[in-house]
């Protein structure tokens, strides 16, 4: 157009080479700033991680079922357990009953129902006990009723734990219990795990399942249970389960995950399965009775 001159040639890269070079820089600082947000968002994380971590870690020394302890429910109360050693959605998922085909003998009857409410993600009723220590011994016993008209099916009700302290710090996911006790169709089940946990870098770990023992349980009568362990990750530790006066199982050696602290002991009424069915169970309440339920360290 006339009138209008052009602007040099060298005008026009060294405009150009300025506007890249403010470019990378704003992307650099874009790159930087992402960065910083994300180092202070893993930071927040871990703090709060490990807050959390300290928390549960100290209620599961400090705040849960003492250990020596002896409860045959006489007192017609739970004044021996606190309100974090009970696992309960409800006013009934746990009381004091009339212990059944046991006169004059009190109970506690754990009650689970597949609409209540779930505790710690779970259909569960629970109480539990302190945290453990490795390489020391200790011995649990109760006596368990299972109902005449308990109805038989594939959904796992687990009646006894000794569960373990899950090192959520280092990233570990939720693991099966060291040992456990369930109701599985007609039988008792027993099953164990070990291992090295998974942690963030390795998310597999290196752990061991196994179903050492079953048996067809008995309707409408008590059983009495005594349990023997020794947690340890070396050839130190013990397991020994005993069943009305006879062991039914034992096992030395490593049998336990490499926590910071050592498994604790729960019993009650817990479906894992039910959290994931799309239809509801049949039955959909399950009910179990315990009495003279004790712990103590050898």
């Amino acid at each position: 157009m006339a009138g209008l001159s052009k602007l040099p040639v060298g005008h026009n890269n060294a405009s150009n080479q300025r506007r890249a070079v403010h470019e990378a820089s704003r992307d650099r600082y874009e790159v930087r700033r992402i960065a910083k947000l994300a180092i202070a968002g893993v930071v927040l994380c871990v703090l709060i991680a490990c807050g959390a971590e300290a928390a549960f870690l100290f209620s599961s020394i400090f705040m849960a079922g003492r250990i020596p302890m002896y409860d045959e429910f006489a007192t017609r109360d739970f004044s021996q357990w606190n309100g974090l050693a009970k696992q309960v959605c409800c006013s009934g998922s746990a009381i004091v009953v009339d212990a059944p085909n046991w006169k004059s003998k009190s109970a506690v009857k754990f009650e689970i129902n597949f609409y209540e409410p779930l505790v710690k993600g779970s259909h569960r009723s629970e109480f539990r006990l302190k945290a453990t220590v490795f390489h020391r011994p200790y011995e649990y016993g109760f006596k368990i009723f299972v109902p005449q008209d308990w109805q038989s099916d594939n959904n796992q009700v687990v009646v006894m734990q000794m569960h373990n302290v899950p090192d959520n710090w280092k990233g570990e996911w939720g693991l099966p219990p060291p040992l456990e006790l369930g109701l599985v169709n007609d039988s008792w089940v027993l099953r164990t795990a070990s291992g090295r946990t998974q942690t963030w870098l390795d998310r597999k770990g290196d752990l061991r399942h196994d179903t050492p023992w079953s048996q067809p349980f008995e309707r409408g009568q008590w059983s009495t249970w005594i349990v023997r362990t020794r947690w340890s990750l070396d050839g130190d530790g013990m397991i020994e389960v005993e069943k009305d006066g006879k062991v039914v199982f034992q096992r030395n050696g490593a049998n336990c995950y490499d926590n910071l602290l050592a498994p604790y002991f729960k019993f009650g009424a817990y479906a894992p399965a039910w959290r994931y069915l799309t239809v509801p169970p049949e039955p959909k309440t399950r009910e179990v009775f315990f009495t003279d339920v004790f712990a103590r360290e050898l």
